[in-house]
C-alpha cells in the first residue's frame, strides 16, 4: 500500500515540468524520513510530456476537463439508446471540445516551457478521448499522476497498467488486462451491437486524430510562415546594416586619409615654426650688435 507521504510527495513532483522532475525526485528520496518511502519515491518514473500536459490541464482547468467527461457520458448514453441524431450532434460537439481542450493543454505546456510536438499533441488528444470513453481512465487522469498517454483501441478496454506513477485511490492497480476479443456470430445480436459500438468508437477516435493532426500541421505552417517573415525582415535589416557599414568604412577611410594629411601638415608647420624662431633670433642678435 502506498503511504500518504509518498502520494503527497508524488503529487508535488508531478506538478513540476518533466525537465525538473529527476533532480527533485532524487532530493525528495534523500529527504524522506522512512526508508520504505524513500525507496518508493526513488522508483517514481518521469512523466512523458503529453501525459504531464494532460495532468496540467486537469490541475489548472478542471472545469474544462469536467466538461469533456460530461460529454463523454452523454455520448455513451446516446450509444446505449441507439440515437443516431444525438450521436451526430454530440460527435460534432466532441470534436470541438477536444480541440478546445487540446489547445488549452498546449497553452499550459508552453507557459511551463514544455514543448509538445505534433505527435505529442495527437497523444494528448487520444488520452483525453480515453478519459471520455472510460470512467476508470477518467479517474486515473484526474488523479494527476499520469506518466504515459492513454488510447482507445477499438473494442478492447483502455489499457491502464503502468499509465500512472501510483494507482488512484478507489481504482485497482491491476484493474484490467487486455481481454481476449470474443468471436462474433450473426446469431449473437448483442455481440454484434458491441462490435458496432467498438467500430463507432474507433471511427470517432480516428476522426479526432485526423482533426488534431490537421491542426498541428496548420500550427506548424503558421509557425513556418512567421519564421519566413522574420527571416525576410532580418535579411532586409542585414542589407541595411551592410550598406551602413560600407558607408562607415568609406567615411573611416577618408578620416584616415585626412589624419595622414593633417599629420604631414602639422609636421611641416612645426618645421616652419622652428625656422621662423631661428630667423627671429638671428634678427634679434644682429639688432643687438648694431646697438
Amino acid at each position: 500500500m502506498t503511504s500518504s507521504e509518498v502520494r503527497r510527495v508524488a503529487r508535488a513532483l508531478y506538478e513540476l515540468p518533466p525537465a525538473e522532475f529527476t533532480a527533485a525526485r532524487n532530493q525528495a528520496a534523500r529527504d524522506a524520513s522512512q526508508r520504505s518511502d524513500a525507496a518508493a519515491i526513488k522508483r517514481l518514473p518521469r512523466a512523458q510530456a503529453p501525459a504531464w500536459a494532460v495532468s496540467a490541464l486537469v490541475r489548472e482547468d478542471a472545469a474544462l476537463f469536467d466538461e469533456l467527461l460530461e460529454l463523454g457520458e452523454r455520448l455513451r448514453e446516446a450509444q446505449d439508446d441507439r440515437d443516431p441524431v444525438a450521436l451526430r450532434s454530440l460527435g460534432a460537439e466532441r470534436q470541438k471540445a477536444l480541440s478546445r481542450a487540446s489547445g488549452r493543454t498546449r497553452e499550459l505546456a508552453d507557459a511551463a516551457g514544455v514543448t509538445l510536438s505534433g505527435s505529442a499533441m495527437i497523444e494528448v488528444s487520444q488520452t483525453l478521448q480515453a478519459a471520455m470513453t472510460d470512467p476508470d481512465a477518467a479517474a486515473l487522469v484526474r488523479d494527476g499522476l499520469l506518466v504515459r498517454g492513454l488510447a482507445v483501441t477499438g473494442w478492447e478496454p483502455v489499457r491502464l497498467d503502468g499509465a500512472a506513477a501510483l494507482p488512484p485511490e478507489g481504482v485497482s492497480a491491476g484493474r484490467r488486462t487486455r481481454a481476449a476479443r470474443p468471436k462474433v456470430s450473426a446469431a449473437d445480436p448483442e455481440a454484434s451491437e458491441r462490435e458496432r459500438k467498438a467500430a463507432e468508437d474507433a471511427a470517432w477516435s480516428a476522426l479526432d486524430d485526423v482533426t488534431t493532426a490537421h491542426q498541428s500541421v496548420a500550427d506548424l505552417a503558421n509557425d513556418l510562415a512567421d519564421l519566413a517573415g522574420r527571416r525576410a525582415e532580418l535579411e532586409t535589416e542585414r542589407t541595411d546594416i551592410e550598406e551602413q557599414l560600407r558607408g562607415v568604412e568609406s567615411d573611416l577611410a577618408r578620416v584616415y586619409h585626412d589624419i595622414q594629411v593633417g599629420e604631414r601638415d602639422r609636421k611641416a608647420a612645426e618645421r616652419a615654426e622652428v625656422q621662423a624662431k631661428k630667423r627671429a633670433k638671428q634678427a634679434q642678435d644682429r639688432l643687438d650688435r648694431l646697438g
